[in-house]
């Protein structure tokens, strides 16, 4: 069991995964606009991701904590990726 005490589920990891396209395509249009800093930062919010959803002890609440919500306060007028983390976590109810 993860930290917050569910195994995800097939439809939170779904969403998870529409999430990692979305930002992959953001990080895309931020390369090509010259914003490293901005891409390299998202990169560093998701770079984990892929192999997390697969492991028990993956926490929602830390990821959403702990990455993409230390890029939405770096970047408050971003995509909000906590807010759709936040979104998944209440699919568990």
């Amino acid at each position: 069991m993860n930290s917050d005490g569910n195994v995800l589920t097939n439809a939170q990891r779904q969403k998870l995964c529409e999430m990692m396209s979305e930002a992959l395509s953001e990080l895309r249009m931020l390369g090509w606009a010259g914003k490293s800093e901005l891409a390299g930062d998202l990169a560093d919010a998701f770079h984990n991701l892929p192999i997390g959803i697969w492991r028990d002890d993956f926490s929602l609440s830390f990821f959403r904590n702990s990455f993409v919500g230390a890029y939405r306060r770096k970047y408050p007028h971003t995509r909000d990726y906590a807010a759709m983390v936040g979104e998944i976590i209440a699919m568990e109810d």
